[in-house]
């Protein structure tokens, strides 16, 4: 037998849907506005959990936060005192020795089409690498624009400056959603229905736990790895070092392909002065990785996400084909959040089965 439709739950959903519609909206209108207020939460989001330590060692909220900011006041400063120096040396020593390199990186090139030329490389290989590149070239050619690289340049310079601001608002825009944390958590239960508050409230914690976990550890593992890559780079003799460590400590952030990324500059560089050296760099980028793969990665993050590495991968892949270069360090956490929606989906599932 049908049941009743109950029409006043039917106009609540479609009351609910027209008012996200009318937010989503109002935010992508008003999205310069939104930004300051969302590297605030991301800030939050980060520091929550230091804040939450002081908190049970019997600091009150407000004392927690302060704490935490001087803390992270010291590593400021400290980074200024002594890593930004270094640093601009080291990008004006690159500035300066940018046409040496440049003669370097022509000279291997000559040598490589010198080797490309000779009897060494089949006829048939060697035309379809032609055919490839030609192609390539053409579709390079067909996507170049003056005007646009302009535009892009100027948005750029636009983008710097933005940065700068919502870098100086975040953060204390951060300290009142820190404080008020309960005062929100409390806000959104009162919003959800007594009936659905119980599932709800544990997607969310559920959610939380694997995106929280996922975020924090990856951002320790990825500190440990460019510590570690700066640290051997500079006993190595490599010029850059500073830079090319903190470039693997980034795009450590990418799970399976980030150590990968990492090494291709610190590879180049390498080049530049000798083969032995080559081998040292492709040595212990290696070690790095074999590093992350079985002991930081697997101690710090102990699978937090529930994801199988071939999901996990996949999640990177899609990510990145999605949403491009955000999308490498928003896949995994995406996808672990999609695994809960589809774990509660499948509790409510079995739980109405079972009624």
């Amino acid at each position: 037998m049908l049941q009743r439709i109950d029409w006043l739950k039917v106009l609540k959903a479609l009351a609910a849907l027209v008012l996200l519609v009318v937010v989503l909206a109002f935010v992508s209108r008003v999205r310069g506005a939104v930004t300051p207020f969302a590297v605030a939460v991301a800030i939050a989001y980060v520091l929550h959990p230091v804040v939450s330590f002081f908190e049970r060692r019997r600091l009150s909220r407000i004392q927690g936060i302060a704490v935490t900011y001087v803390l992270l006041a010291v590593v400021v400063v400290a980074f200024g005192l002594f890593i930004i120096p270094v640093l601009v040396e080291e990008v004006n020593r690159l500035v300066d020795n940018l046409p040496h390199y440049v003669s370097q990186i022509a000279a291997i090139i000559v040598e490589a089409e010198q080797f490309y030329a000779g009897p060494t490389i089949p006829p048939v290989l060697r035309e379809g690498i032609d055919q490839a590149l030609d192609q390539y070239q053409m579709h390079l050619e067909e996507s170049l624009d003056v005007d646009a690289s302009i535009s892009a340049l100027m948005a750029g310079i636009g983008g710097v400056f933005g940065g700068i601001f919502h870098f100086i608002l975040g953060p204390v825009l951060a300290v009142y959603f820190l404080k008020d944390a309960r005062y929100f958590r409390d806000r959104f239960q009162n919003m959800i229905p007594s009936a659905h508050r119980e599932g709800v409230v544990s997607f969310v914690q559920d959610a939380n736990r694997v995106v929280s976990g996922f975020v924090h550890g990856r951002l320790i593992v990825s500190a440990v790895v460019g510590i570690i890559a700066s640290t051997a780079l500079a006993i190595f003799g490599i010029r850059f070092y500073l830079i090319l460590g903190l470039f693997a400590g980034l795009t450590n952030l990418i799970p399976y392909f980030g150590p990968f990324v990492g090494a291709v500059p610190a590879l180049i560089i390498a080049a530049l002065d000798s083969w032995a050296m080559v081998l040292r760099v492709s040595i212990l980028y290696v070690l790095i990785q074999q590093l992350d793969g079985f002991i930081l990665t697997p101690r710090i993050l102990s699978n937090r996400t529930g994801l199988h590495p071939l999901a996990v991968v996949f999640a990177v892949l899609a990510g990145g084909a999605l949403m491009g270069f955000w999308g490498l360090f928003l896949g995994v956490p995406v996808a672990a959040v999609i695994r809960v929606c589809l774990d509660h989906l499948l509790r409510w599932i079995l739980a109405e089965d079972a009624a």
